[in-house]
């Protein structure tokens, strides 16, 4: 894991609101979302012999227990996974601040991928030296989820980077991108519509993690330059040749494409309506 050269390495400071949101709108996600604090772990605290603290702080009332140990579960794993020889890569404590969930749609195992996405966030946010991405913003109320509607969309964005002389280069996915509402409270969505039977989940994990990075590429890395919601409908991988790195950059491509897309939708609107108000206008007048 880049950036982690002692272990378990000490926080400097606390990386607060890191989300994970699984979006659960069709596709073969479950629906999860979660807000974590990450803060340094003083020198001997500790659970089970690791410099690993877990607390949730969601009321019993708002989330089932086993969901908020689950998250705990999968931040943990996450970890365990960077590990060298057996030591976590940070000593921390995560508190997990805020989640919701949804009766039929909801299961321990999503909040356990949502853990696991959200350590992912915090190792960005941690190394970058920024604050974490935000997925979504919770307004009074509660969460809501918006339909697309009729939203601008950008169709079949196909991305193929396969080199046959290349060991560990394939990666070929096809997605929509659905523009989100300004007023909904998602700022990026991922729909996975592929059984794990078709695409390994770590795959699609890492073409969303691309996503992102291309999406969040801007100012401080918190914002998205356009809310999207992606539906990654279809995808081909190889045994031997494909990996997360490449898949990851799979997510990348595919969203600058749909970016580069849908501005130049925009520009061919815009141009479509300024002509339609100089043909309203009439002749020898100018449309202000």
């Amino acid at each position: 894991m880049a950036g982690v050269r002692e272990r378990p390495r000490r926080l400097d400071r606390p990386v607060r609101d890191v989300q994970a949101y699984l979006s659960g709108r069709g596709g073969v996600l479950p629906f999860a979302v979660a807000s974590a604090d990450f803060e340094p772990l003083p020198p001997g605290g500790g659970q089970g012999g690791l410099p690993f603290e877990f607390a949730d702080e969601v009321s019993p009332d708002g989330l089932p227990p086993g969901f908020g140990a689950a998250f705990g579960e999968g931040v943990l794993a996450r970890l365990r996974a960077w590990s060298l020889h057996g030591v976590l890569p940070y000593a921390v404590r995560v508190r997990l601040r805020r989640a919701q969930w949804c009766e039929g749609r909801s299961t321990a195992a999503g909040f356990a991928a949502a853990g696991q996405q959200a350590a992912y966030e915090f190792c960005d946010a941690f190394h970058d030296g920024v604050g974490p991405r935000r997925l979504f913003t919770v307004r009074p109320g509660g969460w809501r989820q918006e339909a697309a509607g009729e939203a601008p969309a950008v169709r079949d964005v196909h991305v193929r980077l396969v080199k046959p002389a290349v060991c560990g280069h394939y990666a070929v996915a096809t997605a929509d991108f659905e523009a989100l509402p300004a007023d909904g409270e998602a700022l990026f969505e991922f729909v996975l519509e592929i059984p794990g039977n078709r695409l390994p989940p770590e795959f699609a994990e890492a073409f969303e993690r691309g996503l992102r990075e291309e999406l969040y590429a801007t100012g401080d890395g918190r914002l998205p330059v356009r809310a999207f919601r992606v539906r990654l409908h279809d995808a081909e991988w190889h045994r031997v040749d494909s990996n997360e790195m490449i898949f990851q950059a799979a997510g990348r491509r595919a969203a600058a494409e749909a970016l580069r897309r849908f501005r130049e939708g925009r520009l061919q609107e815009d141009g479509l309506r300024e002509d339609r108000l100089r043909e309203d206008a009439g002749p020898g007048t100018t449309a202000s």
